[in-house]
């Protein structure tokens, strides 16, 4: 398909998320897009939702950032987003990005209201040591407790304890899941957000004793996260034990190599508030949603 001069074809692999993306004005630093809301998505929709999840709306903000510095080598990605209401399943969401000197200011917008925002860089500089291979795959955290259904979903194996928290080691995707990233060599940091989110679900039943049908309201993350580490390299996310109670919460993670001694890759801190399935049904029916 030929494109006019001020619209991109999204980055490869991007299809499935944004429609083309739209370059805006002489100096072209300021880019939109339409997500994509497929409720089909045997990822994203893993399990019926009366949402947009959180994780979509990262991809596809992370998506049209990539678009807007193609071509630039990257050795980390930075990143804050923060989630300001529930995303509703329609209308498709609207992407805003817009270039300030080689930060990436996103917002996600429904109509008129900012469904999130925040910011990416890349990073182009240093460069990290490679961990070796794991000895072997690890079994997959069990999927109820990460709120996934589909095995091939579930990013991280069974967490085991240490001194101070608990560690659980990351697993790869299959090259045609939707986290495989956009470098078939590398582990993509779109798998290793959503390791750590699915770790803080983990944590929330197991540690903080809340039942199967609470709800984790994913309210932010900040990530500094290395781009360029090879897929053979065996990851792990490290956790510090801290409160898992009521009310927001923050958790932070450590990217670690598998063995113990190994030095920190990598770091990720959540916002969280964790619901009662009952507390969640009220806050869906006041905030207009279907719940």
């Amino acid at each position: 398909m030929n494109f006019p001069a001020n619209i991109l074809q999204p980055v490869p692999g991007t299809a499935a998320l944004l429609d083309a993306v739209r370059r805006h004005g002489e100096d072209g630093h300021r880019w939109t897009a339409d997500l994509r809301v497929d409720r089909t998505d045997p990822f994203f929709f893993d399990h019926p939702l009366d949402h947009v999840p959180g994780m979509l709306l990262l991809c596809g903000a992370l998506d049209l950032a990539r678009a807007g510095a193609a071509g630039s080598a990257a050795h980390r990605l930075r990143t804050a987003l923060t989630f300001r209401r529930i995303c509703e399943l329609a209308p498709d969401p609207a992407l805003e990005l817009v270039d300030r000197d080689g930060r990436y200011d996103v917002h996600v917008r429904q109509g008129a209201a900012v469904a999130a925002d925040g910011w990416f860089a890349f990073d182009s500089t240093g460069t990290v040591a490679v961990p070796p291979a794991a000895p072997a795959r690890p079994l997959p955290a069990e999927a109820l407790l990460v709120h996934r259904v589909r095995t091939e979903n579930v990013m991280i194996g069974d967490p085991h304890r240490t001194d101070d928290g608990f560690r659980a080691p990351v697993l790869v995707p299959s090259a045609e899941h939707a986290l495989a990233g956009r470098g078939p060599d590398t582990h993509s940091v779109e798998c290793l957000i959503e390791a750590a989110r699915q770790f803080i679900t983990l944590l929330v039943h197991r540690i903080g004793r809340w039942p199967l049908g609470a709800q984790i309201i994913w309210l932010g993350v900040v990530a500094d996260l290395p781009t360029d580490l090879p897929r053979t390299a065996g990851l792990a996310l490290r956790w510090r034990t801290a409160p898992l109670g009521t009310g927001r919460t923050w958790c932070d993670f450590d990217l670690v190599g598998v063995d113990d001694p190994a030095p920190v890759l990598g770091t990720l801190r959540y916002h969280i508030k964790v619901l009662s399935a009952q507390a969640y049904g009220r806050f869906r029916r006041a905030s207009g949603g279907t719940a």
